[in-house]
């Protein structure tokens, strides 16, 4: 026979599920296509329920991006790969296996929708998981003497995240396997379109 979860455990494992279906939800929809009344359904509760937990869906946002992001920040300083070109490669691939949804919905829906400080807040989130994991990549390229000097990691950074993200907006499905998917995309981030000199 199962047991009976305590009072702590109930409130912890309904918190979970509210956070786990808003993140199916504003992934797949973007922010202000789902409401709270959609969630709380989606989850089988009242919104009263849900209010309990998030005092509003900028919050439950806000409470949902912080565990997703943490996660991916994970996966992406956990990429090991023995060419800057590999390692690219891959972590462009963790990106797009983890979203659902395009990123440039995503940073639209919090520079449009929400708080000030929630947006601060975000973007602090998005710069310590996404872009100091490619800062990383081409400050060991810097470091090794093969990033032209006038570009400096940043902003090669931004630059690659930027190129993702439109990348993964223009597609109408998902490719079913990303392998090699982004090798192209890397070559052009890493050596432009310029014909070298032989």
């Amino acid at each position: 026979m199962e047991k009976k979860r305590t009072r702590a455990e109930e409130l912890a494992w309904t918190r979970e599920r509210i956070l786990k279906t808003a993140q199916n939800l504003f992934m797949e929809k973007g922010y202000r296509a789902v409401s709270t009344r959609e969630i709380a359904s989606e989850c089988g509760i009242t919104q009263p329920a849900l209010y309990y937990h998030f005092s509003d869906k900028e919050s439950l946002y806000v409470a949902m991006l912080q565990g997703f992001v943490a996660k991916i920040g994970k996966r992406l300083k956990s990429v090991s790969k023995p060419t800057v070109a590999e390692r690219l490669e891959t972590m462009l691939e963790v990106l797009s296996e983890e979203h659902p949804s395009s990123m440039m919905m995503m940073l639209h829906d919090t520079l449009v929708e929400f708080k000030e400080e929630n947006r601060r807040f975000i973007f602090k989130l998005w710069k310590e998981a996404y872009l100091d994991s490619f800062v990383a990549v081409f400050e060991e390229m810097k470091n090794e003497g093969i990033l032209r000097e006038q570009i400096s990691p940043e902003e090669a950074a931004r630059f690659c995240l930027l190129t993702l993200g439109q990348t993964m907006s223009t597609w109408e499905g998902k490719p079913k396997s990303l392998a090699g998917q982004f090798k192209t995309l890397v070559d052009l981030i890493l050596h432009g379109t310029k014909k070298t000199e032989s």
